[in-house]
């Protein structure tokens, strides 16, 4: 399959930067290449916008966001504030007990311990509603348009206890099962609660180690050409050589989008704003050289077109010009014989 691959990575308020990397596409008309999408937690979502919705309303979306809407909290208990520090083995007993009990899990654990822990150990425990984002999600989708587009979009989870990663095709789904999905697929444990899809939980499919944050297998599979990866990271990395078929474009921040507190849970229209400019001033420092060259190509297959139907007419005219000449001549010839007959007559 010819055409564009596009990769929307997982990080909450920073998901704002991918909608100004989609303005730029828009806006060069790049985005009309585009034959897969994919993504994870918010790039999901963004996803779900770029096939089933347009380019104005995802950013009047994210420009209108209002973090109550997507951090609806549930009535939280300070039992539910020591049980999400405990399950990050963090201590609530004094600096040195936190700082003790932080080294003790990196060191005696490691990391993958630590993430198995938290999407083990609460499973249905979370402090923050999701009925804001699905709220959005009705807002901002169109799912017959996204259901019906030749356009393939794909979502990623993490299947809980088990935490295998699964991919979902979501113009495959129903309105409803699209909506889980997505849900699922942005369920930060501990923060929102696991999702339930046929029969199995799911939740966020970015999580550090076990998930994919960064989803290109699913793209890389539909066989495009060039595949735009959007990072909402500046220390993401991926391994190319595992995508020899195809060309692979980075797009990452040239600034940082802010840790937890000032990036991923930032849901504010300032925050979405900044991000957004930013990810359009990154594509067009990305991508423009590739667009130039494109465009130079272009310009040259023109300038060769017209050439070639120059060509073509000058050929046509010497043809006509060739014929007209050789009409003339035999014209000529038959009334030189004609002349000719006539004098020998006229000696007789």
């Amino acid at each position: 399959m010819k055409g564009i691959g596009l990769v929307f990575a997982g990080g909450g308020g920073k998901g704002a930067y991918e909608i100004g990397v989609w303005k730029y596409l828009h806006e060069i008309g790049l985005d009309q290449y585009v034959r897969s999408v994919s993504g994870t937690s918010v790039g999901a979502l963004n996803a779900a916008l770029f096939v089933g919705s347009s380019y104005e309303i995802a950013e009047d979306l994210w420009l209108n966001i209002e973090p109550k809407k997507i951090l609806s909290p549930k009535e939280i208990k300070p039992e539910d504030v020591v049980k999400f520090f405990a399950t990050a083995g963090i201590s609530l007993t004094g600096p040195m007990g936190r700082i003790s009990s932080l080294v003790l899990s990196e060191t005696a654990m490691g990391a993958e311990a630590i993430a198995r822990l938290l999407l083990t150990r609460i499973r249905s425990d979370y402090m923050f509603s999701r009925n804001g984002l699905i709220e959005l999600i009705h807002d901002g989708i169109n799912f017959p348009l996204l259901q019906n587009s030749d356009v393939l979009c794909f979502a990623t989870c993490l299947r809980c206890p088990s935490l295998n990663v699964e991919r979902f095709k979501l113009n495959e789904l129903d309105a409803d099962g699209i909506i889980k999905i997505l849900l699922a697929s942005s369920a930060i444990p501990v923060v929102f609660l696991n999702e339930e899809f046929e029969g199995h939980k799911y939740c966020d499919g970015g999580v550090p180690i076990v998930g994919d944050n960064i989803p290109i297998d699913p793209i890389y599979e539909t066989g495009v050409e060039h595949i735009f990866v959007v990072h909402l990271s500046r220390d993401s990395i991926i391994d190319k050589d595992k995508y020899p078929n195809s060309t692979i474009i980075e797009i990452v921040p040239s600034i940082d989008l802010g840790n937890a507190l000032t990036g991923t849970l930032d849901f504010t229209p300032d925050g979405s704003a900044k991000r957004i400019e930013q990810g359009y001033a990154d594509a067009k420092r990305t991508l423009q050289p590739m667009v130039d060259m494109l465009m130079l190509n272009a310009e040259s297959q023109m300038i060769l077109k017209v050439a070639q139907k120059k060509m073509e007419e000058f050929e046509v005219k010497k043809a006509k010009l060739v014929r007209a000449g050789n009409e003339i001549k035999a014209e000529m010839q038959k009334d030189g014989f004609n002349n000719l007959f006539n004098e020998l007559m006229k000696e007789k």
